[in-house]
């Protein structure tokens, strides 16, 4: 589920847009450590890009990075595929950057956009039910449970576009 684009709840059909929300998820799972949609101890849903959107709001991006990399790794690179994995995620695919522009973001081709958290925010979890993810996000694991888990807030969704 958390690879899935919200808008092919309306459409069915996948398209590059639908693709780079996928990458987007990719890369947050590998800096991160963590799958892209967690099962909390209290029986809710932990969205990946809602907890790293949650750090970066707080200034704490460097906690989400995964901890079995002891410190070994760029901390500007990581926090590059962090932003850039939160763009690549957002709900809204006309805010989603293109393949080419990923590519020339982590080339260094292209300037990573000026962004704020505020830029990114929302709540994926929320987003997917009003898209028609309500009964996949509810049956996924525990069909019984009627709480989710959200962490974000839906204003600045456009991002400026």
């Amino acid at each position: 589920m958390g690879y899935l684009a919200p808008e092919l709840a309306r459409s069915g059909k996948a398209s590059p847009l639908t693709d780079v929300f996928a990458f987007g998820a990719f890369i947050l799972e590998v800096v991160c450590g963590r799958r892209p949609v967690e099962q909390s101890m209290t029986d809710n849903r932990l969205m990946l890009v809602d907890w790293v959107l949650e750090h970066w709001q707080k200034e704490s991006l460097a906690e989400v990075i995964d901890a079995r990399l002891e410190g070994k790794y760029d901390a500007d690179e990581a926090t590059l595929a962090l932003k850039l994995g939160l763009l690549c995620s957002h709900p809204l695919p006309g805010a989603r950057p293109s393949m080419r522009q990923v590519m020339q973001y982590l080339d260094g081709d292209m300037p990573f956009p000026e962004l704020t958290p505020a830029h990114l925010s929302f709540s994926m979890l929320a987003l997917m039910r009003s898209e028609g993810f309500d009964s996949f996000v509810m049956s996924a694991s525990h069909p019984s449970s009627t709480t989710a888990m959200s962490i974000g807030t839906m204003t600045g969704l456009s991002g400026g576009r």
